[in-house]
């Protein structure tokens, strides 16, 4: 069953045009203007300005962002953050310093955006568009005072996390390609965007007399940071395969 969802329209010169009901899967892909507004295209090729937030497209639409393309039917353009439905890519091609994604829409002049975006980034965000959120699993290990251990179950966040030991106990999680692969290119400052959990593995240490806990937020626009306290006491070698869960909410 297709769905439907109420947008109000607006012509180039912020007059408003005719609101609506609009069909999910006849939006073929979407970009902010240079006055903020947010550009629709359709499957019969019509263009109609959007009286919304692109961000509130995305949640309605699910659609995945390809980045910034720096070319479109092999024009060059500045678009900013461009979505796409996934149902009409053909595929990706990698021409090893950009990434060409062919559409099947239109029909009567198909586009195709080149984009520096890699092909790792473009599933992510082609995952994350699906589920509506993106996610980071791994298994977290450390000893003494060296930095932790990771074992990725699953990352569409970033192409590659850094682990290293800050301070006594508190350990940070750098998602170092984290501009290049996710949506909006940073964690979001307000948790009810972004949740971390950390689920306890096996204690090394033969025991405690204090209860243990851990403690996770994000520590900048990049990182997260993991403190695990004995009683409260911040203390190393308390995270042994230990898992982490950070899900990050469009």
């Amino acid at each position: 069953m297709s769905q439907l969802f109420n947008f109000s329209f607006q012509n180039l010169q912020s007059v408003a045009d005719s609101p609506g009901a609009i069909n999910k899967n006849q939006v073929v892909y979407a970009y902010t203007t240079q006055s903020t507004k947010t550009l629709l295209v359709l499957t019969n090729g019509e263009s109609r300005i959007a009286d919304n937030t692109l961000a509130t497209v995305k949640s309605t639409f699910g659609l995945t962002s390809i980045g910034s393309p720096t070319a479109v039917n092999k024009q060059v353009v500045s678009l900013g953050e461009v979505l796409v439905n996934n149902d009409y890519i053909t595929q990706v091609f990698d021409d090893t310093t950009s990434r060409r994604v062919e559409m099947n829409q239109p029909a009567s002049a198909p586009v195709v955006f080149t984009t520096t975006a890699t092909i790792s980034a473009i599933v992510s965000a082609s995952k994350a568009a699906e589920k509506g959120y993106a996610e980071f699993v791994c298994l977290i290990t450390q000893t003494g005072t060296g930095s932790p251990t990771l074992t990725t179950i699953k990352n569409e966040i970033s192409e590659s996390v850094a682990a290293a030991r800050t301070s006594t106990g508190t350990y940070t999680l750098t998602f170092t390609s984290i501009a290049s692969t996710i949506q909006g290119g940073s964690l979001p400052a307000n948790n009810g965007a972004l949740n971390i959990t950390v689920q306890e593995g096996t204690v090394a240490a033969p025991s405690f007399n204090d209860p243990i806990s851990f403690l996770a937020g994000r520590s900048s626009s990049s990182a997260i940071t993991i403190t695990s306290v004995e009683g409260i006491v911040p203390a190393d070698g308390l995270l042994t395969n230990a898992m982490i869960q950070v899900r990050l909410y469009y």
